[in-house]
């Protein structure tokens, strides 16, 4: 499994809006004229992604076949269950939750609190002895992400196991080597260790896809009434609950203890947040201070692998305190296996985005970022500045469009192309607070206003900027048309000798308006106006036409009658 990657993108159904890679803290998602793409090197699978994306192109990895192979080959096979499990499953009791795991065909149901309690305990006696800054590795996206962009900062990572680890080593002491393990909490990130980590669990499954996996099996838990006889073994967790929790590192005594020692607790919880905490951490490594660092928004709540429409943080932070407290309350006592729970040595390399200046600078180019006041680093990319996105375009990792300014720059130069070449004379104008300014105009309107707005145009091409009162007379039409509430009238208006139809249409309401101007001396204008107007007359006045032809049509043989004879009698007359 460890050559499979959790996240990828099904490009038949990306829409190519780019938010997937402008959003993503790590730079991961490449967007590319071939399509979106995660790169495995970069990504630390924190899922963010997943929510990110609106047409539901980011997926993740879909292991319940996996897992119900895994149920046919072992003998021995546990379930490792998160303690979030009480905020994914409100309401559901422990034995109804292990009874359905079992149902599924599970031999035994384990919390991975054991491992997380034995996690923390670990923490704090190194905490209690180390100097300087110190991170907790529980989060395994945070770790990749030390490891791969903050290398400098990797030995600072508590050598400590994450609580999925250290519990699959407590399960194999409890029933032996031959029992093989299923991860499951909502943190896509323990899909990638457990495949890192395949001697101690054999695969990880999220919330999403063990309810996908209770509905295949018809697993409903109105139907599964539980008993004394279910219950996770070999017994409950207890001090342990609270570690999914943003700053659930450390608690009550642990946390008294710390500022005892003169340790300073800092608590981040999304990636963002703890890319800004990082770069700001220079100078600062002797400092004694704990970095209680999650990748994911709350902590492992905010994380993308439990389902869609859950309660709000405060009320899934309620549960599991809820949980925690209650089990305090019992009384027998236990005493948590000896295991090593050394951290697993990880070789990820630290990911390089060195680029030759030469590079960046050719591609500041392409983007038409060359001069300095060009860049204005508005980042709508997502690199926050121009120079980053530039050495990300040089190493082939995004496209030109998605760069704001060359796109708003393209489409200015076509727009301009295309209306230099039309016959009429054409204006985008902006309407400001009753005053209409110019924003873009082409030369065959110059021409229509005369030899003195022509000069002008040279000397300010385009007229943008101007107000438009100072070259357009009927300017006013667009004030009209934004008082009236439509979206185009028509008038004519008279320039000096000449004669103009003037169209105006809304681009958008109140703010952008499409002026068309046409000189109606002009033979091919004259000719396409002369037909419009006369297929309009025509509609006006075909049901008048209608009407009269009924009419007549009952006195049509007498009316002819008359007629000739008239005829008749005048060439009679002639004739004498």
């Amino acid at each position: 499994m460890a050559d499979l990657t959790s996240l990828y993108i099904e490009r038949n159904d990306c829409g190519n809006c780019y938010r997937c890679a402008r959003e993503c803290v790590v730079k991961a998602v490449s967007r590319t004229e071939e399509g979106a793409a995660i790169d495995p090197e970069r990504c630390v699978e924190c899922g963010a992604c997943l929510a990110w994306c609106h047409d539901g192109a980011v997926r993740l990895r879909d292991d319940v076949f996996l897992a119900r192979r895994f149920i046919k080959s072992y003998t021995i096979k546990v379930a490792s269950l998160s303690p979030q499990w009480v905020t994914e499953f409100p309401g559901i009791d422990a034995d109804r939750m292990v009874e359905a795991l079992k149902l599924l065909g599970f031999t035994h149901v384990s919390e991975s609190a054991l491992g997380g309690e034995a996690v923390l305990l670990r923490e704090k006696e190194l905490l209690m002895q180390r100097e300087g800054v110190s991170i907790s590795a529980r989060c395994p996206a945070i770790s990749d992400y030390i490891r791969k962009y903050k290398p400098r900062l990797a030995a600072n990572l508590l050598p400590v196991a994450t609580p999925m680890l250290a519990h699959a080593r407590m399960i194999r002491s409890w029933w032996g080597h031959e029992a093989r393990i299923v991860h499951i909490s909502s943190c896509v990130a323990a899909k990638s260790e457990a495949a890192r980590n395949p001697e101690l669990v054999e695969l990880a499954l999220t919330f999403t896809e063990l309810r996908r996996w209770m509905n295949d099996e018809g697993l409903d838990f109105d139907h599964i009434r539980g008993s004394d006889s279910y219950q996770f073994e070999p017994f409950t967790a207890r001090a342990g609950l609270l570690y999914p929790l943003a700053g659930g590192g450390v608690g009550g005594r642990r946390l008294a203890d710390l500022a005892a020692s003169g340790a300073v607790h800092v608590v981040r919880s999304s990636l963002d947040q703890v890319k800004e905490l990082l770069e700001g951490m220079t100078g600062r490594e002797t400092d004694r201070i704990y970095l209680d660092l999650m990748a994911c928004p709350n902590g492992c709540l905010g994380s993308n692998g439990a389902t869609a429409g859950r309660d709000s943080y405060l009320a899934q932070c309620g549960r599991l305190n809820r949980a925690a407290a209650s089990r305090r309350m019992i009384d027998e006592s236990y005493n948590l296996p000896y295991i090593s729970l050394d951290s697993t040595p990880v070789e990820d390399e630290a990911v390089s985005s060195f680029v030759a200046e030469s590079d960046t600078l050719r591609a500041l180019d392409s983007l038409g970022l060359s001069l300095e006041s060009d860049r204005i680093d508005c980042n709508g990319c997502g690199y926050g500045t121009c120079r980053r996105f530039a050495k990300a375009l040089s190493r082939g990792v995004v496209c030109r469009q998605m760069c704001t300014h060359y796109v708003q720059t393209e489409l200015r130069s076509r727009f301009t192309t295309l209306v230099n070449k039309l016959a009429a004379g054409v204006a985008v104008v902006a309407l400001e607070e009753g005053t209409v300014r110019i924003a873009e105009a082409n030369r065959r309107l110059a021409s229509m206003m005369g030899p003195d707005a022509e000069s002008l145009y040279d000397a300010s091409p385009g007229w943008s900027g101007l107000e438009g009162e100072s070259v357009l007379p009927f300017v006013r039409l667009v004030n009209e048309l934004a008082e009236s509430g439509d979206e185009s009238l028509v008038r004519d208006v008279q320039v000096r000798e000449r004669i103009l139809t003037v169209s105006v249409h809304v681009v958008q309401r109140g703010k952008v308006y499409l002026m068309i101007c046409r000189n109606m001396l002009f033979s091919q204008v004259r000719n396409e106006e002369i037909v419009s107007r006369t297929q309009r007359v025509i509609r006006e006045n075909l049901e008048t036409v209608q009407k009269i032809a009924c009419l007549l049509g009952e006195n049509a043989s007498r009316t002819e009658a008359i007629l000739n004879s008239i005829l008749d009698a005048r060439g009679g007359a002639k004739n004498e």
